[in-house]
């Protein structure tokens, strides 16, 4: 009888993390409300909205831009994580660049 506690045991914790990850929303997932964020208190003391909205400017597709949000990441000290970088991409994407792909 102690045996099949222990399983049913291990079997609740095994379908309690296939919950969890079932209904957990995609690590990629880009937050345009968080990049809004993390762009006014990192990025818009040098790049206001004028920046992105001007003649001329060269992004043309999402992969060219979140290249830009990365090396300015790198480049400004701030050593963002995918997430970071992919949340600050979405709300330029989304605001600014409107880049559909």
């Amino acid at each position: 009888m102690g045996r099949l506690w222990e399983r049913l045991g291990t079997l609740a914790v095994i379908a309690g993390i296939c919950g969890f990850v079932a209904f957990a929303p995609p690590a990629s997932a880009a937050e345009p409300a968080r990049g809004q964020a993390l762009y006014e208190n990192h990025c818009k003391f040098c790049h206001e909205s004028w920046v992105h909205e001007r003649d001329g400017r060269r992004i043309d597709s999402l992969a060219e831009l979140r290249q830009r949000v990365a090396a300015w990441s790198a480049h400004s000290g701030l050593d963002w994580g995918d997430q970071e970088i992919d949340d600050v991409t979405g709300y330029l994407s989304q605001n600014f660049y409107r880049i559909k792909e």
